[in-house]
Formats: C-alpha cells, structure tokens, sequence
C-alpha cells in the first residue's frame, strides 16, 4: 500500500512538471484547445445537417448519433490526455532514442514514468465538445 501511494505522489508530481510546461504559453494553449472545440464541433454539425436534410441515417437518429458521437469524443479526449505517454510513435521513439532505458534504470515504476511523461492537457478542447455534444443528445 505504501509502494501504491508513493507511486501515486511521484505521478502527481509528474504531472504538476508536465502541467506547468504547457501553461508557460496560456494564450497558445487556450487557442489550440478552442480550436480543437470547434474544429470537432463542426464535423458534428456537418452530420448533422445531412441528417436533418434526408431524417434517420440506417436508423439511427440525431440524437442517438449526437449520444454516440459525444461519448466517444468524451472517452477518446480523456485516453488521449491522460496516456499520451503510450502513445505508439512517442513510445517507439523513446526505444529508438534510447530514453526508455533511462527510464528502467529509474528506481520508480516504469508505468507511473510513462504515464508521467506526457500528459496533454490541451486535449480538454475535444473532451468539453464530447461533453457539450453528450448534453445536448440527453435533450434530443
């Protein structure tokens, strides 16, 4: 239980770093999560003017393809966020660099280190429009 909390305080720990680099430039951060709002949020209202156009696509309805569409921006924003580290070309470039056997060599446990490493915040853009998109689903 004690290896669990340390783990967990060097992860938040971590985490504040990772944090703390990304809001060096808070204007740039704010825009590329508003921009990654509404770039998505116009894919969905893109289908949804096709729907409203020609009704029920293969059965579906808007509000069920709105439900649909916000839950998975909402799940794939928060994986994408929080596991950025495991992403598959950060995490191969790690092994081509070397830096991952930086990281066995670290006496800390190598999954909080890689979920530590890369945490993009930024990524609350397409998290809130999934969120936003769910809502308005619940009301159709």
């Amino acid at each position: 239980m004690q290896d669990l909390a340390h783990s967990f305080d060097i992860y938040k720990r971590l985490l504040r770093v990772q944090l703390q680099g990304q809001m060096q430039y808070r204007i740039s951060f704010i825009l590329e999560m508003l921009s990654t709002g509404i770039t998505l949020s116009l894919f969905f209202v893109s289908i949804a003017l096709v729907m409203q156009r020609f009704g029920a696509l293969g059965g579906w309805s808007l509000g069920e393809v709105a439900f649909l569409w916000g839950l998975v921006e909402t799940s794939f924003g928060l994986m994408d966020m929080i596991f950025s580290g495991f992403d598959p070309q950060s995490f191969g470039q790690r092994i081509r660099l070397g830096t991952f056997d930086q990281l066995l060599l670290r006496p800390v446990n190598i999954t909080v280190q890689v979920l530590g490493s890369e945490f993009v915040l930024r990524r609350l853009g397409r998290i809130l429009q999934g969120v936003a998109i769910f809502s308005i689903a619940l009301t159709l």
